[in-house]
């Protein structure tokens, strides 16, 4: 009786951890050099707040076959931003002030509009955020209008800025599309070598309208 007791309690403890939490294992390039092909990531599956910076493990609408996707939070419901020659542009809460005394304090560099401040690659400084610049990239991945994310939606982007399918093609995600947050990052064991293997996608226009608008590896994620 005690065994099977025992085997019980197991099988409900498995239970509620499943119900918590999931563990994913990174296919793609996406999220260069941060998380590489190979890791495995812990996800929380109840996400009570988001971050600017979040990891996210979102549903793709684009994707045929319903996979999810890990991307950063890049901007939260009100923020303002636009992107020009790759580079990314946010300005906090659509309040140029409040932006400007956020760069002051943390050091960050801020950008002078016509619509006010804006810090120019905020996730540059914490992050491994990487461009590459011999990638030939589609419209999308180099320049965006301003835009305002709406309420209950996040925008998302890869690390990989230049070989990422995101929300720069199919907008911010609304919240019941985030299914889980990245709590942990298991890391593969990795060498300079092996990074400089990782293959990287050439993102060229015809690529992309052969893939629906998405970039070559937007399958991959």
């Amino acid at each position: 009786m005690k065994r099977v007791l025992t085997y019980l309690g197991i099988i409900v403890g498995l239970l509620v951890l499943f119900s918590m939490f999931r563990i994913y294992k990174i296919d793609g390039t996406s999220m260069n050099y941060g998380m590489v092909e190979g890791d495995v990531v812990l996800c929380k599956r109840q996400v009570d707040t988001i971050k600017r910076g979040d990891m996210l493990v979102v549903r793709h609408p684009l994707d045929p076959k319903g996979r999810l996707y890990v991307k950063r939070c890049a901007a939260l419901p009100g923020d303002r931003f636009f992107q020009k020659e790759r580079f990314f542009y946010l300005q906090i809460d659509g309040d140029s002030s409040k932006t400007y005394q956020l760069a002051l304090q943390y050091d960050l560099e801020v950008v002078s509009t016509k619509d006010g401040y804006f810090l120019k690659n905020p996730y540059l400084k914490y992050y491994g955020v990487v461009h590459n610049w011999n990638l030939k990239v589609p419209g999308e991945l180099s320049k965006l209008p301003m835009m305002t994310v709406e309420d209950d939606h996040y925008y998302v982007l890869g690390d990989y800025r230049d070989n990422s399918a995101d929300s720069r093609f199919f907008g911010a995600v609304p919240r019941d599309w985030v299914m889980s947050k990245v709590i942990y990052v298991l890391k593969k064991p990795r060498d300079w070598m092996t990074l400089l293997e990782i293959k990287e996608a050439d993102s060229s226009e015809k690529e992309v309208k052969k893939n629906g608008g998405l970039t070559p590896s937007s399958f991959k994620g």
